[in-house]
């Protein structure tokens, strides 16, 4: 009797896992995080901290596939403060790779602006996380983290009488893991 209580309860709680990501189902999150750093050449050292958050909304237009839009914004701190704000939508794909685990690989771009030393950048940035991947421990929570991404900013600056531009490619592999916070509904 006890096994057959557990069965049909472990059924039950599969079938709602595997419910996720079906087509209109919609969830809001984001990420929150705080990154320090620090060097020293010939006895000069310099800082950084940063603390950033990303609020993000997304939608299934399809079973697995999955449409979102988010704004980034990040603070930084070293000696002089600057800014930076990213909105944009991306895309993702999710494959189930066992019960409750999904592989979901995310290509995105949107607007980029930029603020620092009395200089303001607008520009764009596109990215793509091969290493995306997503935890469902119930129906309605969902802990997103990426281990491998490819990331391009491009940003054109102006202040006064003068004018910049500037390319920024960062590839990241486990070295600033990101993790993010879902609730579906």
């Amino acid at each position: 009797m006890k096994k057959l209580f557990f069965c049909a309860l472990a059924a039950i709680v599969s079938l709602q896992v595997a419910s996720a990501q079906k087509r209109g189902e919609m969830y809001v999150g984001g990420s929150l995080g705080v990154t320090t750093a620090s060097a020293s050449i010939d006895g000069v050292s310099a800082s950084a901290t940063t603390f950033g958050f990303a609020p993000e909304f997304g939608y299934f237009v399809a079973d697995r596939l999955r449409l979102s839009g988010s704004i980034a914004y990040n603070l930084t701190s070293s000696g002089d403060t600057s800014h930076a704000l990213t909105i944009g939508p991306s895309v993702a794909y999710y494959v189930r790779l066992c019960d409750r685990f999904y592989y979901t690989p995310e290509a995105g771009i949107g607007f980029a602006y930029a603020s620092a030393y009395g200089a303001n950048g607008y520009g764009f940035a596109t990215g793509l996380k091969f290493g995306a991947f997503e935890f469902r421990p119930a129906s309605h929570c969902g802990i997103s983290f990426s281990l491998l991404s490819l990331q391009y900013t491009y940003l054109s600056y102006s202040s006064g009488g003068y004018s910049a531009s500037g390319n920024n490619v960062q590839f990241d592999f486990g070295v600033s893991p990101t993790i993010g916070f879902k609730y579906y509904f």
